[in-house]
Protein backbone atom coordinates (compact mmCIF):
# COMPACT_ATOMS: atom_id res chain seq x y z
CA UNK A 1 0.00 0.00 0.00
CA UNK A 2 1.55 3.47 -1.07
CA UNK A 3 2.28 6.12 1.57
CA UNK A 4 1.21 9.37 0.34
CA UNK A 5 1.52 12.72 2.18
CA UNK A 6 -0.96 13.52 4.67
CA UNK A 7 -1.56 17.10 3.64
CA UNK A 8 -2.48 15.53 0.31
CA UNK A 9 -5.08 13.07 1.97
CA UNK A 10 -6.29 16.25 3.84
CA UNK A 11 -6.48 18.63 1.13
CA UNK A 12 -8.42 15.24 -0.99
CA UNK A 13 -10.86 14.59 1.19
CA UNK A 14 -12.01 18.12 1.05
CA UNK A 15 -11.91 18.24 -2.24
CA UNK A 16 -13.62 14.59 -3.14
CA UNK A 17 -15.68 14.78 -0.10
CA UNK A 18 -17.92 11.41 0.02
CA UNK A 19 -15.61 10.24 -2.92
CA UNK A 20 -12.47 10.12 -1.47
CA UNK A 21 -12.50 6.23 -0.78
CA UNK A 22 -13.08 6.09 -4.45
CA UNK A 23 -10.79 8.26 -5.21
CA UNK A 24 -7.95 6.92 -3.03
CA UNK A 25 -8.71 3.34 -3.74
CA UNK A 26 -7.88 4.39 -7.40
CA UNK A 27 -4.48 5.48 -6.75
CA UNK A 28 -3.83 1.70 -5.94
CA UNK A 29 -5.01 0.38 -9.36
CA UNK A 30 -3.03 0.02 -12.41
CA UNK A 31 -2.74 2.85 -14.85
CA UNK A 32 -4.18 2.51 -17.70
CA UNK A 33 -2.23 1.66 -21.02
CA UNK A 34 -2.88 4.27 -24.00
CA UNK A 35 -1.53 5.03 -27.11
CA UNK A 36 -2.45 7.69 -30.01
CA UNK A 37 -1.87 6.83 -33.40
CA UNK A 38 -0.37 8.80 -36.22
CA UNK A 39 -3.15 9.28 -38.67
CA UNK A 40 -0.12 9.79 -41.72
CA UNK A 41 1.76 6.41 -40.97
CA UNK A 42 0.21 3.31 -41.02
CA UNK A 43 -0.31 0.58 -37.91
CA UNK A 44 -2.34 -2.20 -37.61
CA UNK A 45 -1.45 -3.49 -34.74
CA UNK A 46 -3.79 -1.19 -32.71
CA UNK A 47 -6.59 -0.79 -34.66
CA UNK A 48 -9.12 -2.84 -33.28
CA UNK A 49 -8.43 -2.00 -30.01
CA UNK A 50 -10.68 0.04 -27.37
CA UNK A 51 -11.04 3.89 -28.44
CA UNK A 52 -10.75 6.85 -26.58
CA UNK A 53 -13.69 8.50 -26.51
CA UNK A 54 -12.35 12.11 -26.79
CA UNK A 55 -9.71 10.97 -29.04
CA UNK A 56 -10.15 9.91 -32.77
CA UNK A 57 -6.85 8.15 -33.27
CA UNK A 58 -6.37 7.34 -28.94
CA UNK A 59 -6.54 3.30 -28.32
CA UNK A 60 -6.62 1.93 -24.75
CA UNK A 61 -4.44 -1.23 -24.55
CA UNK A 62 -5.56 -4.39 -22.54
CA UNK A 63 -1.78 -4.60 -21.73
CA UNK A 64 1.71 -2.61 -21.19
CA UNK A 65 3.97 -4.24 -24.61
CA UNK A 66 7.97 -3.70 -24.80
CA UNK A 67 7.10 -0.49 -26.74
CA UNK A 68 11.07 -0.05 -26.76
CA UNK A 69 11.22 -3.59 -28.42
CA UNK A 70 8.55 -2.58 -31.43
CA UNK A 71 10.17 -0.89 -34.47
CA UNK A 72 6.55 0.63 -35.28
CA UNK A 73 7.25 2.62 -32.32
CA UNK A 74 10.39 4.44 -33.49
CA UNK A 75 8.90 4.61 -37.39
CA UNK A 76 6.59 7.32 -35.41
CA UNK A 77 3.68 5.26 -36.57
CA UNK A 78 1.97 5.76 -32.88
CA UNK A 79 3.13 7.74 -29.50
CA UNK A 80 2.68 6.50 -25.79
CA UNK A 81 0.16 8.96 -24.51
CA UNK A 82 -2.33 9.09 -21.27
CA UNK A 83 -6.02 8.95 -22.37
CA UNK A 84 -7.05 11.70 -20.42
CA UNK A 85 -4.62 14.17 -21.79
CA UNK A 86 -5.83 13.60 -25.19
CA UNK A 87 -8.63 15.75 -24.42
CA UNK A 88 -7.01 18.61 -25.84
CA UNK A 89 -8.65 17.47 -28.86
CA UNK A 90 -12.06 18.70 -28.24
CA UNK A 91 -10.77 21.96 -27.87
CA UNK A 92 -8.24 22.35 -30.51
CA UNK A 93 -11.22 21.09 -32.72
CA UNK A 94 -13.23 24.29 -31.37
CA UNK A 95 -10.31 26.36 -32.06
CA UNK A 96 -9.39 25.63 -35.23
CA UNK A 97 -13.24 26.36 -37.29
CA UNK A 98 -12.29 30.21 -36.07
CA UNK A 99 -8.63 29.56 -38.10
CA UNK A 100 -8.21 26.55 -40.12
CA UNK A 101 -4.12 27.31 -40.59
CA UNK A 102 -3.14 29.26 -37.53
CA UNK A 103 0.41 29.52 -36.13
CA UNK A 104 0.41 28.04 -32.67
CA UNK A 105 2.67 27.49 -30.03
CA UNK A 106 3.41 24.55 -27.60
CA UNK A 107 4.94 26.19 -24.96
CA UNK A 108 6.06 23.71 -22.91
CA UNK A 109 6.33 20.69 -25.10
CA UNK A 110 8.62 18.22 -24.14
CA UNK A 111 8.52 15.10 -24.18
CA UNK A 112 6.20 16.02 -27.05
CA UNK A 113 2.73 13.98 -26.70
CA UNK A 114 1.17 17.34 -27.07
CA UNK A 115 2.85 18.40 -30.16
CA UNK A 116 2.22 15.29 -32.23
CA UNK A 117 -1.24 15.31 -31.15
CA UNK A 118 -1.47 19.06 -32.61
CA UNK A 119 0.40 18.13 -36.02
CA UNK A 120 -1.99 15.54 -36.56
CA UNK A 121 -5.11 17.62 -35.88
CA UNK A 122 -3.34 20.44 -38.16
CA UNK A 123 -3.41 17.80 -40.79
CA UNK A 124 -0.62 19.48 -42.62
CA UNK A 125 -2.21 23.21 -42.64
CA UNK A 126 -0.96 26.44 -40.56
CA UNK A 127 2.20 25.72 -38.81
CA UNK A 128 3.37 24.65 -34.93
CA UNK A 129 5.99 25.84 -32.73
CA UNK A 130 6.78 23.51 -30.02
CA UNK A 131 9.62 25.27 -27.07
CA UNK A 132 11.29 23.50 -24.69
CA UNK A 133 13.85 25.05 -22.01
CA UNK A 134 15.82 22.14 -20.63
CA UNK A 135 18.17 20.94 -23.15
CA UNK A 136 17.90 17.17 -22.32
CA UNK A 137 13.75 17.57 -22.75
CA UNK A 138 14.38 19.43 -26.05
CA UNK A 139 16.64 16.74 -28.41
CA UNK A 140 13.64 13.84 -27.05
CA UNK A 141 11.21 16.50 -28.49
CA UNK A 142 12.99 16.76 -31.80
CA UNK A 143 13.44 13.40 -31.83
CA UNK A 144 9.51 12.61 -31.25
CA UNK A 145 8.44 15.31 -33.52
CA UNK A 146 11.08 14.33 -36.80
CA UNK A 147 9.28 11.02 -35.75
CA UNK A 148 5.85 11.66 -36.29
CA UNK A 149 7.04 13.37 -40.19
CA UNK A 150 5.70 16.77 -40.50
CA UNK A 151 7.83 19.62 -42.04
CA UNK A 152 5.28 21.91 -40.66
CA UNK A 153 7.08 22.75 -37.33
CA UNK A 154 9.71 24.54 -35.43
CA UNK A 155 11.59 23.51 -32.08
CA UNK A 156 13.21 26.09 -29.76
CA UNK A 157 14.93 26.53 -26.78
CA UNK A 158 13.56 29.36 -25.42
CA UNK A 159 12.22 30.66 -21.47
CA UNK A 160 8.73 31.92 -22.21
CA UNK A 161 9.68 35.55 -21.45
CA UNK A 162 11.46 35.38 -24.79
CA UNK A 163 8.40 35.26 -26.25
CA UNK A 164 7.39 38.78 -25.37
CA UNK A 165 9.74 39.96 -28.83
CA UNK A 166 7.10 38.08 -30.53
CA UNK A 167 3.56 40.36 -30.08
CA UNK A 168 0.65 38.93 -31.47
CA UNK A 169 2.31 36.39 -33.97
CA UNK A 170 0.57 33.14 -32.68
CA UNK A 171 -3.22 31.95 -33.28
CA UNK A 172 -3.02 29.58 -30.22
CA UNK A 173 -1.15 29.12 -27.27
CA UNK A 174 -1.08 25.84 -25.34
CA UNK A 175 0.64 25.87 -21.79
CA UNK A 176 0.59 22.36 -20.40
CA UNK A 177 2.19 23.90 -17.15
CA UNK A 178 4.64 22.47 -15.00
CA UNK A 179 2.50 21.73 -11.65
CA UNK A 180 2.80 20.01 -8.98
CA UNK A 181 2.13 16.28 -10.57
CA UNK A 182 -0.72 14.90 -7.98
CA UNK A 183 -2.38 13.59 -11.51
CA UNK A 184 0.44 11.28 -11.79
CA UNK A 185 0.91 9.52 -8.57
CA UNK A 186 -0.79 6.43 -9.43
CA UNK A 187 1.69 6.01 -12.62
CA UNK A 188 4.54 7.43 -10.82
CA UNK A 189 4.50 6.64 -7.02
CA UNK A 190 7.53 8.11 -6.47
CA UNK A 191 6.75 11.80 -7.73
CA UNK A 192 5.11 12.05 -4.17
CA UNK A 193 8.10 11.86 -2.53
CA UNK A 194 8.59 15.61 -4.35
CA UNK A 195 4.91 16.65 -3.02
CA UNK A 196 4.60 19.48 -0.60
CA UNK A 197 2.18 22.34 -0.09
CA UNK A 198 5.48 24.86 -0.73
CA UNK A 199 5.65 22.74 -3.96
CA UNK A 200 1.85 23.98 -5.03
CA UNK A 201 2.73 27.51 -4.14
CA UNK A 202 5.70 27.92 -5.92
CA UNK A 203 4.06 25.73 -8.98
CA UNK A 204 1.50 28.41 -8.46
CA UNK A 205 3.95 31.14 -9.07
CA UNK A 206 5.62 30.02 -11.93
CA UNK A 207 2.16 29.41 -13.67
CA UNK A 208 1.39 33.18 -13.37
CA UNK A 209 4.77 34.12 -14.72
CA UNK A 210 4.32 31.59 -17.53
CA UNK A 211 0.66 33.02 -18.73
CA UNK A 212 1.93 36.63 -18.19
CA UNK A 213 4.89 36.19 -20.21
CA UNK A 214 3.22 35.09 -23.40
CA UNK A 215 -0.37 36.81 -22.97
CA UNK A 216 1.67 39.73 -25.54
CA UNK A 217 2.58 36.86 -28.22
CA UNK A 218 -1.26 35.57 -28.56
CA UNK A 219 -2.91 37.42 -30.89
CA UNK A 220 -6.49 39.38 -30.06
CA UNK A 221 -9.09 36.96 -30.45
CA UNK A 222 -6.59 34.22 -30.35
CA UNK A 223 -6.48 30.94 -27.95
CA UNK A 224 -4.84 29.88 -25.34
CA UNK A 225 -5.50 26.36 -24.27
CA UNK A 226 -4.17 25.56 -20.69
CA UNK A 227 -3.45 22.50 -18.78
CA UNK A 228 -1.84 20.94 -15.56
CA UNK A 229 -1.59 16.94 -14.11
CA UNK A 230 -2.92 18.27 -10.66
CA UNK A 231 -5.77 18.35 -8.66
CA UNK A 232 -4.87 21.99 -6.89
CA UNK A 233 -7.48 25.10 -7.44
CA UNK A 234 -4.40 27.05 -6.92
CA UNK A 235 -3.04 25.91 -10.04
CA UNK A 236 -5.99 25.64 -12.05
CA UNK A 237 -9.05 27.79 -11.67
CA UNK A 238 -7.52 30.63 -10.25
CA UNK A 239 -5.01 30.64 -13.28
CA UNK A 240 -7.57 30.66 -15.52
CA UNK A 241 -9.46 33.51 -13.15
CA UNK A 242 -6.66 35.64 -12.98
CA UNK A 243 -6.28 35.57 -16.85
CA UNK A 244 -10.29 36.45 -16.83
CA UNK A 245 -9.81 39.49 -14.15
CA UNK A 246 -6.82 40.92 -15.16
CA UNK A 247 -6.49 40.37 -18.78
CA UNK A 248 -9.95 40.21 -19.89
CA UNK A 249 -10.11 36.78 -21.14
CA UNK A 250 -13.48 35.16 -21.78
CA UNK A 251 -14.21 31.31 -21.28
CA UNK A 252 -14.66 29.14 -24.94
CA UNK A 253 -15.46 25.28 -22.67
CA UNK A 254 -18.46 24.55 -24.72
CA UNK A 255 -17.52 21.10 -25.44
CA UNK A 256 -19.91 18.61 -23.16
CA UNK A 257 -18.04 16.88 -20.75
CA UNK A 258 -18.96 13.12 -20.84
CA UNK A 259 -17.63 9.79 -19.81
CA UNK A 260 -16.97 10.70 -16.33
CA UNK A 261 -15.33 14.20 -16.55
CA UNK A 262 -16.27 17.12 -14.27
CA UNK A 263 -16.99 20.28 -16.25
CA UNK A 264 -16.86 23.30 -13.38
CA UNK A 265 -17.10 27.03 -13.48
CA UNK A 266 -12.91 27.06 -15.43
CA UNK A 267 -12.43 23.90 -16.64
CA UNK A 268 -12.76 20.03 -17.25
CA UNK A 269 -11.29 18.00 -14.81
CA UNK A 270 -9.97 14.29 -14.89
CA UNK A 271 -10.15 12.26 -11.74
CA UNK A 272 -8.79 8.53 -12.03
CA UNK A 273 -11.75 7.27 -9.73
CA UNK A 274 -14.16 8.53 -12.74
CA UNK A 275 -12.59 8.63 -15.90
CA UNK A 276 -10.04 5.85 -17.57
CA UNK A 277 -7.21 8.17 -17.27
CA UNK A 278 -4.72 10.10 -14.63
CA UNK A 279 -5.66 12.98 -13.43
CA UNK A 280 -5.71 16.05 -15.70
CA UNK A 281 -7.05 19.91 -15.71
CA UNK A 282 -7.64 21.61 -18.82
CA UNK A 283 -9.80 24.65 -20.43
CA UNK A 284 -9.34 26.82 -23.07
CA UNK A 285 -10.13 30.94 -22.53
CA UNK A 286 -10.17 33.66 -25.54
CA UNK A 287 -8.08 36.67 -25.82
CA UNK A 288 -10.48 39.80 -26.15
CA UNK A 289 -10.18 41.86 -29.31
CA UNK A 290 -8.98 45.21 -29.53
CA UNK A 291 -10.86 47.20 -32.13
CA UNK A 292 -8.33 49.60 -31.94
CA UNK A 293 -5.31 48.06 -32.68
CA UNK A 294 -4.48 45.83 -35.82
CA UNK A 295 -2.31 43.46 -34.99
CA UNK A 296 -0.07 41.97 -37.78
CA UNK A 297 2.51 39.72 -38.10
CA UNK A 298 6.07 40.78 -39.13
CA UNK A 299 7.40 40.21 -42.18
CA UNK A 300 10.85 39.08 -42.27
CA UNK A 301 12.86 38.70 -45.30
CA UNK A 302 15.27 35.51 -44.78
CA UNK A 303 18.72 36.29 -45.64
CA UNK A 304 21.48 33.79 -46.92
CA UNK A 305 19.23 31.06 -45.46
CA UNK A 306 19.42 29.25 -49.05
CA UNK A 307 23.12 28.88 -49.12
CA UNK A 308 24.28 26.85 -52.13
CA UNK A 309 25.24 23.51 -52.09
CA UNK A 310 25.42 20.52 -54.12
CA UNK A 311 23.16 18.42 -53.44
CA UNK A 312 19.89 18.41 -55.63
CA UNK A 313 17.52 19.16 -52.91
CA UNK A 314 14.17 19.00 -54.61
CA UNK A 315 15.38 15.10 -55.73
CA UNK A 316 14.67 14.03 -52.37
CA UNK A 317 11.39 15.05 -51.19
CA UNK A 318 7.72 14.21 -53.05
CA UNK A 319 7.43 16.24 -56.24
CA UNK A 320 4.30 17.59 -54.65
CA UNK A 321 6.28 18.93 -51.56
CA UNK A 322 6.40 23.07 -51.72
CA UNK A 323 9.89 23.55 -49.38
CA UNK A 324 12.90 25.10 -49.43
CA UNK A 325 16.22 24.77 -47.94
CA UNK A 326 18.18 26.65 -45.03
CA UNK A 327 21.67 25.72 -44.48
CA UNK A 328 23.51 25.99 -41.60
CA UNK A 329 26.81 24.78 -40.59
CA UNK A 330 26.63 22.14 -43.12
CA UNK A 331 23.29 21.59 -42.12
CA UNK A 332 20.85 21.22 -44.34
CA UNK A 333 17.24 21.90 -43.61
CA UNK A 334 13.85 21.68 -45.94
CA UNK A 335 11.41 24.36 -44.47
CA UNK A 336 7.90 24.89 -46.46
CA UNK A 337 7.97 28.12 -48.43
CA UNK A 338 4.76 29.39 -46.83
CA UNK A 339 6.31 29.50 -43.39
CA UNK A 340 10.06 30.90 -44.62
CA UNK A 341 9.19 34.30 -43.03
CA UNK A 342 7.98 33.03 -39.95
CA UNK A 343 10.89 31.22 -39.87
CA UNK A 344 13.31 34.09 -40.42
CA UNK A 345 11.20 35.97 -37.57
CA UNK A 346 11.58 32.65 -35.78
CA UNK A 347 15.30 32.84 -36.18
CA UNK A 348 15.92 36.73 -35.12
CA UNK A 349 14.16 36.44 -32.18
CA UNK A 350 14.39 32.58 -30.39
CA UNK A 351 16.70 30.03 -30.26
CA UNK A 352 15.64 27.59 -33.31
CA UNK A 353 16.74 23.97 -32.35
CA UNK A 354 15.21 22.57 -35.68
CA UNK A 355 13.57 23.76 -38.57
CA UNK A 356 10.73 21.72 -40.45
CA UNK A 357 13.16 18.69 -41.70
CA UNK A 358 16.43 18.53 -41.00
CA UNK A 359 17.42 16.97 -44.51
CA UNK A 360 20.99 15.92 -43.77
CA UNK A 361 24.66 17.26 -43.72
CA UNK A 362 27.25 18.07 -46.53
CA UNK A 363 30.50 17.11 -46.46
CA UNK A 364 32.15 18.49 -49.16
CA UNK A 365 30.94 16.76 -51.89
CA UNK A 366 29.14 13.99 -50.08
CA UNK A 367 25.66 14.51 -48.64
CA UNK A 368 24.51 11.98 -45.79
CA UNK A 369 21.05 11.88 -45.79
CA UNK A 370 19.44 12.17 -42.08
CA UNK A 371 17.26 9.53 -40.48
CA UNK A 372 14.76 12.64 -39.92
CA UNK A 373 14.43 12.66 -43.73
CA UNK A 374 13.73 9.01 -44.11
CA UNK A 375 11.35 9.18 -41.33
CA UNK A 376 9.14 12.72 -43.30
CA UNK A 377 6.01 12.20 -44.72
CA UNK A 378 7.60 14.69 -47.66
CA UNK A 379 10.71 12.23 -48.35
CA UNK A 380 10.91 10.73 -51.91
CA UNK A 381 9.12 7.06 -52.43
CA UNK A 382 12.13 6.84 -54.97
CA UNK A 383 14.53 6.16 -52.69
CA UNK A 384 15.95 2.40 -52.40
CA UNK A 385 14.36 0.45 -49.49
CA UNK A 386 14.98 -2.82 -47.70
CA UNK A 387 12.26 -4.32 -45.85
CA UNK A 388 13.65 -6.46 -42.91
CA UNK A 389 12.25 -8.77 -40.44
CA UNK A 390 11.42 -7.76 -36.84
CA UNK A 391 15.34 -9.03 -35.49
CA UNK A 392 17.08 -7.59 -38.34
CA UNK A 393 14.96 -4.38 -37.37
CA UNK A 394 15.49 -4.67 -34.05
CA UNK A 395 19.38 -5.12 -34.73
CA UNK A 396 19.30 -2.06 -37.25
CA UNK A 397 17.62 0.03 -34.11
CA UNK A 398 20.79 -0.88 -31.75
CA UNK A 399 23.05 0.50 -34.22
CA UNK A 400 24.82 -2.63 -34.78
CA UNK A 401 25.80 -4.42 -38.59
CA UNK A 402 23.23 -6.29 -40.58
CA UNK A 403 23.08 -7.80 -43.72
CA UNK A 404 21.15 -7.36 -46.78
CA UNK A 405 21.13 -9.75 -49.37
CA UNK A 406 21.21 -8.38 -53.16
CA UNK A 407 21.06 -4.64 -52.07
CA UNK A 408 22.12 -2.31 -54.45
CA UNK A 409 25.03 0.14 -53.48
CA UNK A 410 24.89 3.12 -52.26
CA UNK A 411 21.68 4.36 -49.80
CA UNK A 412 19.14 2.52 -48.75
CA UNK A 413 16.09 3.33 -46.62
CA UNK A 414 15.73 -0.10 -44.13
CA UNK A 415 11.93 -0.45 -43.75
CA UNK A 416 10.00 -2.90 -41.21
CA UNK A 417 6.70 -3.69 -42.10
CA UNK A 418 6.80 -0.94 -45.20
CA UNK A 419 7.32 2.09 -42.50
CA UNK A 420 10.67 3.91 -42.57
CA UNK A 421 13.10 3.21 -40.10
CA UNK A 422 16.65 5.40 -41.52
CA UNK A 423 19.26 4.53 -43.38
CA UNK A 424 22.16 2.52 -43.84
CA UNK A 425 24.88 2.95 -47.27
CA UNK A 426 25.52 -0.61 -48.99
CA UNK A 427 28.77 -0.95 -49.84
CA UNK A 428 31.15 -3.92 -51.34
CA UNK A 429 31.77 -5.73 -48.46
CA UNK A 430 29.72 -4.74 -45.68
CA UNK A 431 26.29 -2.55 -45.32
CA UNK A 432 27.56 0.95 -42.84
CA UNK A 433 24.66 1.46 -40.66
CA UNK A 434 23.79 5.58 -40.17
CA UNK A 435 21.16 4.87 -37.45
CA UNK A 436 21.72 8.28 -34.85
CA UNK A 437 23.70 7.14 -31.79
CA UNK A 438 21.60 9.14 -29.73
CA UNK A 439 18.68 7.18 -30.56
CA UNK A 440 20.02 3.98 -30.45
CA UNK A 441 17.73 1.15 -28.69
CA UNK A 442 19.41 -0.27 -25.73
CA UNK A 443 17.03 -2.35 -24.29
CA UNK A 444 17.26 -6.46 -25.12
Amino acid sequence: MNHWPEEFLHRSKLLFKDEYSSFLDSLSTPAPVSVRLNPFKRNIGFVETQVIPWSKNGRYLPERPSFTLDPLFHAGTYYVQEASSQFLEQLFLLALKDNPEPIVLDLCAAPGGKSTHLLSLLNGEGCLVSNEVISSRNKILQQNIAKWGCTNSFVTQNDPADFKRLPGVFDIIVVDAPCSGEGLFRRDPEAADEWSEKAVEHCSTRQNQILESIHESLKPGGYLIYSTCTFEKAENGDQIERMISEFGYEICNSVPAENGIVQTEYGYHFYPHKVIGEGLFISMIRKPIDHDKRFRMRHEDPQNYGKDFRMSFSSYFRIDANLSAFVKDDHVYAIPTEHYSLFALLFKNLFVRQAGIFTGTQKDKNFIPSTELALSLSASDQFPSANVDLPTALTYLRGESISLANAPQGWTIIQYENQNLGWVKVLDRRVNNYYPKEWKVMKR
